[in-house]
């Protein structure tokens, strides 16, 4: 007998037929990507791969966490609700990064809402078995202990840059990060970040102005260290967007 769905549930994704994630090319910085081969096949194969569809919900706030997924492919955008309705968009999740680690761990409601950006592959883990993964793996544990605290720190040094730092070196931090932890090298030797972004996500990000953040990347094209297409960025210069980020 199947139970009614509460009032700020969402439907069950979509059960995709078994792959083979364990094959993938992991972005170096993932998660997924440090743990060891033994590691992350057991990770992997703890759950079951799922598919969500374009603005499909993952985990959302104040749900209990009873699960965490390993995305496969991807985008997700995690944003906060304040009371008033308020939305703030905190991050970009892409391939080997975990969503909904926070509430499994430490038994709270979700404190944020990860939603799809086009279609996106992840694997599903329930609460117990990411317990037994982790009393298997303790030394798995530790690498996602450092994971959790560097998203705790990147989103604390972004807060603090919003009170100090200028528009152009935030958005540089921004499109700097994202090619560190998901660029893909292209022949030219430029970094191609792969997501499906908005300029007015990457403001979010930023903590900038819609208008700022085109007028900011309108000049670094200009000086020739992005190329813009439509919903991704090349980096042509990461040295100089390196010196120019505040971090």
């Amino acid at each position: 007998m199947s139970l009614p769905l509460s009032p700020h549930s969402t439907p069950p994704p979509h059960r995709a037929a078994a792959a083979s994630p364990d094959r993938v090319n992991w972005p170096p910085q993932s998660l997924v990507a440090q743990l060891t081969e033994p590691e992350r096949i057991a990770l992997l194969a703890a759950g079951s791969p799922v598919k969500f569809p374009d603005d499909g919900i993952l985990v959302l706030q104040g749900d209990p966490g009873d699960g965490l997924y390993v995305l496969t492919d991807g985008m997700v955008k995690v944003t906060v609700a304040a009371e008033s309705g308020t939305e703030t968009m905190l991050a970009v999740r892409s391939r080997g990064d975990l969503i909904g680690e926070f509430a499994v761990l430490d038994g709270e409601p979700r404190t944020a809402t990860a939603r799809a950006v086009g279609a996106v592959s992840a694997i599903r883990i329930s609460r117990a078995r990411f317990t037994e993964f982790g009393q298997r793996y303790p030394a798995a544990q530790t690498t996602i202990t450092k994971s959790l605290v560097a998203k705790m720190r990147a989103a604390t040094e972004r807060h603090a840059a919003e009170r100090t730092c200028g528009a152009r070196e935030r958005v540089a931090q921004v499109l700097y990060e994202l090619a560190e932890d998901y660029g893909e090298q292209a022949g030219d030797g430029a970094v191609v970040i792969p997501l499906l972004i908005t300029q007015s996500e990457l403001g979010e990000l930023a903590g900038v102005a819609v208008s700022t953040t085109e007028r900011v990347l309108g000049d670094l094209r200009k000086e020739g260290v992005i190329a813009t297409r439509y919903r991704k960025i090349a980096i042509r210069d990461m040295s100089f967007l390196g010196a120019l980020r505040f971090s």
